[in-house]
């Protein structure tokens, strides 16, 4: 009872309760038929329309890594039983233009197979993030060595400067 909330799980403690007053509900004592009333009261009415709605209207974020929007298509997509030229056409155009670019100028052109375009996809998006990591590391040497060289300068500058009072003792 603990995975239940709001109106599940009041749903189900009135049956609770209606066992201490002599009602049996026959799900109390049939797992199958359990969760099959829960789906009925609870569940969506169309459950194959909403994964495709949702397969329909996923798009990865531009900042994510390809593995998040794998998970959610793979786990719409499951429900649905669609053919692998329909899959392939709503995985590509869910993709960020940053994919979708490096995979349309390919001298091959785009793969026809939901597998090739999977497979694809992730080796682009793993190249991507590969390369974001080498600029973030080159940009943070020479922030380093910028900033090393600045020290040095001002402590040059400093060591060797004659301030304004000791021009006057002199």
């Amino acid at each position: 009872m603990t995975y239940l909330t709001r109106v599940a799980q009041n749903w189900f403690e009135v049956g609770l309760n209606q066992e201490d007053q002599g009602i049996l509900q026959d799900w109390l004592s049939d797992w199958n038929l359990f969760v099959d009333k829960l789906r009925r009261h609870f569940g969506l009415l169309d459950s194959i329309g909403e994964a495709a709605n949702m397969l329909d209207n996923l798009c990865m974020k531009p900042s994510d890594k390809i593995s998040t929007y794998n998970v959610d298509f793979m786990h719409y997509a499951s429900q649905l039983g669609w053919r692998n030229s329909i899959l392939c056409h709503c995985y590509y155009q869910g993709l960020p233009n940053r994919i979708q670019d490096s995979i349309s100028i390919r001298e091959q052109g785009k793969p026809i197979s939901f597998q090739d375009m999977y497979a694809l996809a992730m080796t682009i998006d793993h190249c991507y993030w590969e390369r974001d990591c080498e600029c973030h590391c080159t940009r943070q040497a020479e922030k380093e060595a910028l900033e090393s060289h600045s020290w040095k300068q001002g402590k040059a500058s400093t060591s060797g400067s004659i301030t304004a009072s000791q021009r006057i003792h002199l």
